[in-house]
């Protein structure tokens, strides 16, 4: 693996899109057939390892996608489960920009993670959580600026990410690659990429650029969300809830029906849902939700997931 390029420049930022803002990404929600060792098109192989497969169906995977029917998932093989050349590999894809990244323009970067704890194929177990380095290249798979690397991706629901970088050159190719959590323990891994936005800040305060960025875990407002409860007023599991290691300066927790109607929406951490709709038991069964909350210097994260109502 090439090592980092030097003056990284990637700020987590909350950003409020224009609607009409001009798109980078080709096929951003990552849409295509259900296929082993190939990613969607126009997105390519471009890691030192193996190659990306388009999820779910393939390898045991059954993870709903966050935007419409597929995503991307890659892994990363660990030393003690591999041997050379295979022990250290990581995997990556990248596509070709709908237009060309300019040196000294600020653009905004949206994109959905996730990882799968249960992930083992062939008896090696890939269930730990990798991290995600994003580059910008001039030509194919051609490293020339890393924007991003981020913690390790250590969460089932998908949640989404946006952040802002600097491009230090012309670029008209965009790379997303595994990364082990721990150089010196390297552990096989895991990571699935959805719904991504490649667009022009149009942020009209200037950001003062970080030399380096080096986010720790715990600086991060973790969420939990259960996957399932009980509205029976025994006291345990009543409420489907967000519990959240921090204060959010904003939250939202939306839930929808089967049928895709919204049968709560929460605006605070204490606020859950009883298993009601409009005063009457909801029927038992499986609803979807979707918790938005900001936190920090306006780091935004969004989750999706499913929670079962037992009756």
């Amino acid at each position: 693996m090439k090592p980092p390029f030097c003056g990284l420049t990637a700020l987590f930022v909350g950003i409020a899109m224009l609607a009409h803002a001009q798109e980078y990404l080709p096929n951003p929600s990552m849409e295509g057939p259900s296929r082993a060792n190939f990613p969607p098109e126009p997105w390519m192989n471009c890691g030192p390892g193996s190659s990306a497969d388009t999820q779910p169906g393939q390898l045991g995977i059954t993870k709903i996608a966050a935007d419409n029917l597929t995503c991307i998932g890659m892994v990363a093989r660990g030393d003690d489960q591999f041997v050379p050349p295979q022990a250290g590999s990581t995997e990556g894809v990248g596509a070709f920009l709908l237009d060309t990244l300019l040196a000294g323009e600020a653009y905004d970067l949206t994109f959905s993670l996730s990882y799968d704890p249960g992930f083992i194929w062939e008896g090696i177990d890939f269930g730990n959580p990798c991290r995600l380095r994003i580059f910008i290249a001039d030509g194919e798979c051609n490293k020339k600026q890393e924007v991003h690397l981020s913690q390790p991706i250590g969460h089932y629901p998908w949640r989404e990410y946006t952040f802002r970088f600097t491009a230090s050159a012309r670029a008209d190719f965009l790379i997303f690659e595994t990364a082990f959590a721990d150089e010196s323990d390297r552990q096989s891994c895991n990571l699935f990429l959805d719904a991504g936005r490649l667009r022009k800040s149009y942020e009209t305060e200037p950001v003062e650029p970080m030399d380096t960025v080096n986010v720790q875990p715990d600086t991060l407002c973790q969420a939990y969300l259960p996957n399932a409860f009980s509205p029976n007023d025994d006291g345990r599991n009543d409420t489907f809830r967000a519990y959240l290691a921090c204060e959010p300066s904003r939250l939202r927790l939306s839930i929808f029906s089967h049928w895709g109607g919204k049968v709560f929406e929460g605006a605070s951490p204490s606020q859950g849902w009883d298993g009601r709709i409009r005063g009457e038991p909801a029927p038992g069964g499986l609803y979807t939700f979707v918790l938005e909350y900001e936190f920090g210097e306006g780091l935004k994260v969004k989750e999706y997931g499913q929670v079962s109502l037992l009756r």
